[in-house]
């Protein structure tokens, strides 16, 4: 009888494991290799849902756009001071892509403030895009479609910042005689100084996702806490 000296271990029966070719049953591998996809699918599209409630990430948003947009006494800057900043941008889009009419085959964002927060929308959403811009011509300047848009189809007008509706109503008259059917209009703001009213005039609802009210009440909490 043979004996192994202890320094070298037991000897057994048992075959030695090369973990290199190891025949490790492939659906526990593929239920990892999808874990992993999805988490790190989930950061690089910044699902933040994933680790906030849909009211979190609205209410977190809404400080932020506050912050940027609205100077110290109170009132509204501009669009582009929230607009231009990438990390609100990218969340605005991702909150309203959920507010698309699953319907929609294309988005309209207008020049200039509106096509950011449209091409923003289009990334996140994967619908296309279409410009609608100033240009001249013989008659002097109109606005006018850059991009592909078809008789029949139903497009969704993007607006950063809804006013009194002007912009958004020569958006959805340039779509109807394109011969496109508007599904309506997304804003990212709505001052409440008459758009929702101007666009009911052509049968055309306009959905935003904050409004003045809320914006000015959430202005002022942030001076209260100073």
């Amino acid at each position: 009888m043979t004996t192994t000296p202890a320094s070298q271990g037991a000897t057994t029966d048992s075959p030695t494991t090369d973990l290199r070719t190891a025949d490790f049953p492939m659906a526990d591998l593929r239920t990892a290799d999808l874990r992993a996809a999805d988490f790190w699918s989930v950061l690089a599209r910044d699902e933040m849902r994933a680790f906030q409630t849909d009211e979190e990430r609205r209410a977190e948003l809404l400080a932020d756009v506050v912050a940027a947009a609205w100077g110290s006494d109170g009132q509204f800057v501009d669009a582009d001071q929230f607009l231009t900043k990438p990390t609100v941008l990218r969340r605005l889009a991702s909150i309203l892509a959920d507010r698309v009419p699953s319907d929609a085959d294309r988005l309209i964002g207008r020049e200039p403030h509106s096509l950011v927060l449209g091409t923003a929308l289009a990334l996140e959403t994967g619908l296309p895009l279409v410009v609608a811009r100033i240009a001249g011509s013989p008659t002097g300047k109109e606005l006018v479609c850059s991009g592909e848009l078809h008789p029949g189809e139903r497009v969704l007008v993007v607006e950063g910042v809804t006013g009194t509706g002007a912009s958004a109503v020569q958006a959805v008259r340039l779509a109807r005689r394109r011969g496109a059917t508007v599904v309506g209009v997304l804003a990212a703001v709505d001052r409440d100084a008459g758009a929702a009213a101007r666009l009911g005039g052509l049968a055309v609802m306009l959905d935003n996702l904050f409004d003045d009210v809320e914006l000015r009440a959430a202005a002022s909490r942030g001076r209260e806490s100073r």
